[in-house]
């Protein structure tokens, strides 16, 4: 049998046309943006990275999603639950100020603190294995108390002025768009996410099962169609899963889970 290549262009064109298909060429510049994209985010990840715990791969990913958002004018805020130093949301912040034709609210959730207890009932082996070997005290009981010490490897926990210092000084972004919600996820989602009415892009890093059930409960409806929900402990800990499965089950439509590495999973709102 003939290859198909061996039949000449114009035949082969003729043939598809009839069959309604129709060849186009990818214009050279749609090539080259998507490898400008890659070389831009190499001066992000060098502004970013002492700022944040997520790997390389994950960031990239985030700066592309947050590119879509901006090119597509895909409406809302964005809004990141376990923002650490605040690299995650720099990421963000970045691409709007590069892309987007005007700034877009971020909104950072965190205790600003060291994170609190998991629930070894629910959020696995690992998390426990974890506490026992970074923090000299650390309960897990899964109360409401900062586990001192469990970032000190990593330089210690994050702080508003650490993420001032990135956003405002580091990438000038106007302070005016930032807003900061100091404490646990359980007490400040249910009294202030009501100020925010529409999410382009919700990134969830709060590790454990009650933390991660909390931000889904109080944040997913607000997401827009075409906007991005991201799971940065979903290949992680047992209890970060076990939310995120049992929140997908009670919706009426399912919604497939996209794998950037073994850690980190983000869907697509319909």
């Amino acid at each position: 049998m003939r290859k198909l290549s061996s039949f000449p262009k114009s035949l082969v064109k003729q043939v598809l046309l009839k069959s309604g298909i129709i060849i186009r060429r990818i214009p050279s510049a749609s090539r080259d943006m998507a490898l400008s994209f890659d070389e831009e985010f190499e001066d992000v990840f060098h502004l970013v990275q002492d700022h944040t715990m997520v790997p390389k791969e994950g960031l990239k990913c985030l700066y592309d999603q947050t590119i879509f958002c901006e090119r597509n004018m895909i409406p809302g805020d964005y809004v990141e639950c376990g923002v650490w130093k605040g690299g995650s949301v720099g990421v963000m912040a970045l691409a709007n100020l590069k892309h987007g034709r005007s700034r877009r609210a971020l909104h950072l959730f965190d205790a600003f603190d060291d994170i609190c207890e998991p629930d070894a009932a629910v959020d696995g082996a690992r998390a426990v294995t974890e506490v026992q070997r970074w923090t000299k005290s650390g309960g897990t009981q899964g109360k409401l108390v900062p586990l001192k010490g469990i970032y000190d490897q990593f330089g210690g926990h994050g702080t508003i002025h650490a993420c001032r210092t990135l956003l405002e000084k580091t990438i000038r972004y106007d302070g005016s768009h930032i807003h900061y919600h100091q404490g646990w996820f359980q007490e400040t989602l249910p009294l202030q996410s009501g100020a925010i009415k529409h999410i382009a892009i919700l990134r969830l890093d709060g590790d454990w099962y009650a933390s991660t059930k909390v931000c889904l409960d109080h944040l997913f409806e607000k997401v827009v169609p075409g906007g991005f929900v991201i799971i940065d402990d979903y290949g992680t800990y047992d209890g970060c899963r076990k939310a995120v499965g049992e929140f997908l089950a009670k919706l009426e439509r399912p919604l497939f889970l996209n794998v950037v590495n073994s850690e980190i999973r983000y869907l697509i709102k319909g």
